[in-house]
């Protein structure tokens, strides 16, 4: 083989070394990561869909400097962090890959009309988002997790970081107040507490201790364990119920107190569920309703504060 020979057979190499360096890097290039493009600032409109049947729709709404989120006739404020923590999601969301393009391998990835959940994100009136979140995987050998996005409207279906993902398939309920007690322990003066055919009983503090009919001194380091659990009380599930009217009234608890513009006043009613035969309301959360057994929400407010009267009943 001459030399003419070796040049042309080089530079036909050479040229196809190229060429597959510049498709490869075509290939590399035409990969966005970014799945969608917000300024976390200028939203103030995000819309969540849950993935069902009966799928829950509600919506995050900015209001001047606040947020709230509304869903049927319902808005309740909606805490900074748990915006801040959406908007984080919403403007680093992106691609690790694309898993597929094939509306026939969508269901693989829980991506469907049925099977996902939908997110749809606002800045005025221009909306700039409309997400699909699918599946959750975990992989027990990497320790690692990661789930599925779509953009609606296009094919590609992207593996995202799981965590990431998941924190977009919120509910309603994230959102909603679950305190029933917006007062400090050491503020508290008063306890009166009255059950259904009952007595009423009151427990009051006078300098700095508290008494039971304010006559005989209760146990001090066991009724401040009570108040702690009592100030620190919440809900943890929410009734469909927005409010007790019509309701049969098994106990009720007023605490009044220093720095209090209305007495606290923290109510239970019979529930038709024998698991949870609670229903328990507070004065300072007005719309929420909270489930309870024995030993929950009900125990901490109600039952223990029994044994600090005679009869303890």
């Amino acid at each position: 083989m001459n030399n003419r020979t070796l040049l042309i057979v080089f530079g036909i190499c050479l040229a196809l070394f190229l060429g597959a360096k510049i498709l490869k890097g075509n290939k590399t290039s035409s990969f966005d990561d970014a799945i969608i493009k917000v300024d976390s600032a200028s939203v103030d409109q995000i819309k969540f869909i849950s993935a069902g049947n009966h799928p829950e729709e509600f919506e995050l709404k900015r209001n001047g400097k606040d947020w709230v989120a509304v869903k049927s006739d319902m808005s309740v404020p909606a805490s900074s962090e748990n915006i801040g923590s959406i908007l984080g999601q919403l403007s680093h969301l992106t691609a690790k890959r694309i898993v597929t393009n094939d509306v026939a391998h969508y269901s693989d990835y829980e991506i469907s009309d049925s099977l996902a959940s939908k997110v749809r994100v606002w800045q005025g009136k221009n909306q700039v988002a409309d997400l699909e979140i699918g599946g959750f995987r975990f992989d027990q050998n990497t320790r690692s997790a990661f789930s599925f996005i779509k953009n609606a409207g296009k094919p590609e279906v992207y593996e995202v970081d799981g965590f990431l993902s998941m924190g977009l398939k919120a509910r309603f309920n994230q959102f909603r107040g679950k305190q029933l007690v917006k007062v400090s322990q050491e503020d508290l003066t008063s306890i009166e507490w009255i059950g259904n055919n009952q007595p009423k009983q009151v427990i009051t503090k006078e300098d700095g201790l508290w008494h039971y009919a304010g006559m005989e001194a209760v146990d001090s380091a066991q009724f401040n364990t009570y108040l702690t659990g009592l100030v620190s009380a919440q809900g943890s599930e929410f009734s469909d119920l927005s409010s007790t009217m019509g309701l049969t009234l098994l106990e009720k608890v007023t605490l009044t107190g220093n720095n209090m513009i209305d007495p606290t006043v923290i109510t239970a009613f019979a529930a038709q569920d024998t698991l949870k035969p609670f229903l328990i309301s507070s004065s300072v959360n007005p719309g929420a309703v909270f489930k309870s057994d024995s030993n929950g929400l009900y125990k901490k407010i109600f039952l223990d504060l029994r044994p600090f009267w005679p009869n303890g009943k």
